[in-house]
């Protein structure tokens, strides 16, 4: 089987907190990029309202994950942690760092509801920022050219609830990145002292790579139906053993 080659893509990930994206599709992220992808992550708080940390720990340890990705960082201005909603002026916002980082790719949290508040939330700034961005006339992205994804991705945090009604799942596989997925979560050691997150989610990912007959897996969902160029591009897909 052929490595797909993805030199020239650029990927923008959303986080509502500093270790959401490691978690909920870090994987991802290092394959990608150890395919030539260039990535983006937009954290939408630093995590001050958690249990454990503060925003300098927490901050630090997002920019060290970042570091060993291979990605650019930022921290846009928002209400912070627990605070956020997907207002006018944050969707405008994202819409316009879309604009900027041109992806070809967006990745965002799932929206269902049973989850952290700001996780939904994000998942809506994200979902609405991507419409926005690509409208030609949109008031407030002036000065910026319109910019249209190739698709926009959901990813799961931490509840095994399905991202969300009419959202389509598919399984991507990342055997290969266990280890160093394994590393990059560890990156966010103030959040894995009181609760093994590393642990759960490798143990989700094998079940689901169980499940597809690989040995890691991470699912992701889209809004609808993914479109191939021909049934040749469908030749690395693999059946789910379920």
């Amino acid at each position: 089987m052929q490595s797909v080659d993805m030199t020239g893509k650029r990927i923008l990930a959303f986080g509502a907190h500093p270790d959401d994206i490691e978690f909920g599709c870090g994987a991802v992220l290092l394959d990608a990029a150890e395919k030539g992808a260039a990535i983006d992550l937009v954290v939408l708080s630093r995590g001050e309202a958690g249990t454990h940390g503060n925003r300098s720990v927490r901050e630090k340890e997002a920019m060290k994950a970042a570091e060993m990705i291979g990605a650019q960082v930022q921290f846009p201005s928002t209400a912070g942690d627990t605070r956020l909603r997907s207002d006018l002026e944050i969707t405008l916002m994202a819409a316009k760092t879309i604009r900027r980082c041109l992806p070809d790719f967006i990745l965002a949290p799932s929206g269902h509801l049973n989850q952290h508040p700001d996780h939904r939330e994000t998942s809506i700034i994200a979902r609405d920022a991507n419409r926005l961005a690509r409208y030609g006339k949109t008031p407030g992205l002036e000065g910026l050219d319109p910019h249209a994804t190739q698709a926009l991705l959901f990813y799961d945090i931490s509840s095994e609830s399905l991202g969300g009604d009419g959202m389509i799942p598919f399984l991507v596989d990342v055997s290969s990145q266990a280890e160093r997925w394994k590393d990059l979560m560890a990156c966010h050691e103030s959040q894995t002292g009181n609760l093994d997150y590393v642990d759960l989610q490798l143990s989700r990912a094998r079940t689901l790579g169980i499940q597809s007959g690989v040995r890691y897996a991470v699912r992701l969902y889209s809004e609808g139906p993914l479109i191939w160029s021909s049934l040749a591009g469908v030749a690395e897909a693999k059946a789910p053993r379920l």
